[in-house]
């Protein structure tokens, strides 16, 4: 008789880890149409091991190559090439997800720990106070 797994999963996802973080970010490719350069300035929604979904003034089109700058206090942190997996065109909250294509383990090192940073200084600013005692 075959062994039936009731209680868990036989096969297990694995598990990537997302941040909700609110990094400024400066996107940029070339649209096929007229060829030209479109730059587009913006924040973070959340960052994810390879890839992150951002806030931009102007949307890429779905399956473009995007070159993502990533900054921390006005400094830039990292540059990396990504791809544009999905829009929302929402007017109020134009985003984008993007895959990030290089880099992926620098990518974890630098942005993930930005993020975590961009958190704690986040929640020191806005709840530190109404938690103490």
């Amino acid at each position: 008789m075959s062994n039936l797994h009731y209680s868990e999963p036989a096969v297990k996802t694995p598990y990537n880890q997302r941040i909700m973080a609110n990094l400024t970010v400066r996107a940029s490719w070339i649209d096929k149409v007229s060829g030209e350069t479109v730059s587009a300035n913006g924040f973070t929604e959340n960052v994810g091991e390879s890839s992150t979904l951002v806030n931009l003034e102007t949307l890429p089109p779905v399956g473009s190559e995007v070159q993502l700058h990533i900054f921390e206090n006005e400094e830039k942190i990292i540059e990396v090439p990504t791809e544009v997996i999905r829009v929302e065109r929402d007017p109020s909250q134009p985003l984008a997800a993007l895959s990030i294509m290089e880099n992926v383990k620098k990518w974890k090192q630098i942005v993930m720990v930005a993020a975590q940073n961009w958190v704690t200084r986040h929640w020191q600013l806005n709840y530190e106070e109404e938690w103490v005692n």
